[in-house]
């Protein structure tokens, strides 16, 4: 009896202890808001808080097993709110690709020069696969820029230029064609020396559903090339949560390619495709968790980065798309008509006048698919686009990783 009285004492004392704790932390940490939405808190905290009040409508959570942690709120309409610690990767574990279409726009050297402790390696569009099967270089997208290169150099940020077709007749007779495969090779080769790229970006979209072994071969061909000269090869495929009846995303097979020497397999998780005859999200939330687990069946988590949309779409109410939409663009129709936030695929929405309806990720978006690539362990990420992109979103990228701004 008398030691039942006494775990009761101690029991009521541990919730008293407890709830000042919890509200101290409150006070500290929380401001209750009245809309519905998911933001962050930078402070790094050294003790164990996992989760602190639990209510069942939870938008988005990553739980996430590391070292430091900072703090995910979770709001809702009531002003109910849940507390989760998310611990974040290590500074530098985790590779960070900038994607660009073009690097005529010097005023984009600005921003790669402030977060070049966070943009591991800039991607432009510079290639592409030639009619003879040889390399082009898009001189309208300033290939080869001599001052764009020294740059990017003097600032310890290494050049993968993209190499990029989707001419399926010119990739069939190249990945079928040794003799080709190694011509090509040794054209990239030449421009990596001359240059100092550390590699290339394979960005073949086609349909070749009956050639994906050749496919396959191909990188694995092309990166033990590029392996033999100091360089790395990484290739770009769609996502998919399952084998799609599409002949487009059958040309990728993530159990052959995973099993090739190519350094990295981009996922493009975004250009959502399982929708028809309705407005579509760019990547619903739940779609990208689902396409990483399905391609980390196949794909060793040292090879997978997951790539990020950073840009938008409009869409007729039948499910057409009327437009894409750069961050200027959003910028405009945003200011015009504002915006929410559809959390149920964690993007910004307008429903316009005529019953149209855009999606954009931004940069705060950009950082809850980050999250996915440090809860999973996986290579890194890479974002479309750097270019005509929001430029915040490297900001959020580097919270969601754990790197430091130079």
């Amino acid at each position: 009896m008398k030691m039942s009285i006494i775990m009761i004492l101690m029991l009521i004392i541990g919730v008293v202890i407890g709830y000042i704790a919890t509200a101290s932390f409150y006070s500290y940490a929380l401001t209750p808001r009245t809309e519905t939405m998911i933001l962050y808190h930078e402070k790094t905290y050294t003790s164990t808080m996992t989760i602190v009040s639990i209510y069942t409508n939870i938008l988005y959570v990553t739980q996430i097993y590391n070292y430091t942690s900072y703090v995910t709120r979770v709001f809702n309409n009531t002003q109910t709110f849940i507390v989760t610690t998310v611990p974040k990767i290590g500074a530098g574990d985790q590779m960070v690709i900038a994607w660009m279409l073009s690097t005529c726009n010097r005023s984009y050297k600005d921003l790669i020069l402030r977060y070049r402790g966070v943009i591991d390696v800039v991607s432009p569009d510079w290639y592409y696969l030639s009619e003879d099967l040889g390399v082009g270089a898009y001189t309208s997208r300033c290939a080869e820029d001599q001052s764009f290169i020294n740059d990017l150099r003097s600032n310890n940020i290494s050049l993968m230029p993209m190499v990029v077709s989707a001419n399926a007749d010119r990739v069939r007779s190249l990945i079928t064609d040794l003799s080709k495969i190694y011509r090509f090779a040794n054209i990239l080769i030449d421009k990596a020396k001359r240059f100092g790229y550390i590699g290339y970006n394979i960005d073949f979209e086609v349909s070749l559903p009956d050639n994906s072994g050749d496919f396959a071969y191909f990188i694995d061909v092309l990166s033990k090339l590029m392996h033999e000269n100091n360089l790395i090869l990484t290739v770009d495929v769609p996502g998919k949560r399952t084998e799609w009846p599409s002949s487009y995303t059958m040309t990728y097979d993530y159990e052959k390619l995973g099993k090739t020497s190519v350094d990295a397999i981009i996922l493009m998780a975004y250009d959502f495709y399982e929708w028809s005859g309705v407005p579509k999200p760019i990547a619903p939330i739940w779609w990208v968790k689902d396409v990483v687990d399905y391609a980390l069946k196949y794909i060793p988590k040292e090879k997978l980065v997951l790539g990020i949309p950073n840009y938008g779409s409009i869409w007729s109410s039948t499910g057409s798309r009327v437009k894409w939409l750069l961050y200027q663009d959003w910028k405009d129709l945003s200011s015009k008509y504002g915006y929410t936030t559809d959390e149920s695929v964690m993007e910004r929405k307008i429903v316009l006048p005529d019953g149209s309806v855009a999606y954009y990720v931004d940069g705060e978006m950009t950082f809850y698919r980050a999250l996915i690539a440090v809860d999973k362990k996986i290579k890194g990420v890479a974002v479309w686009r750097l270019d005509e992109g929001d430029p915040s979103t490297w900001r959020y990228i580097s919270i969601a990783l754990g790197k430091t701004c130079s």
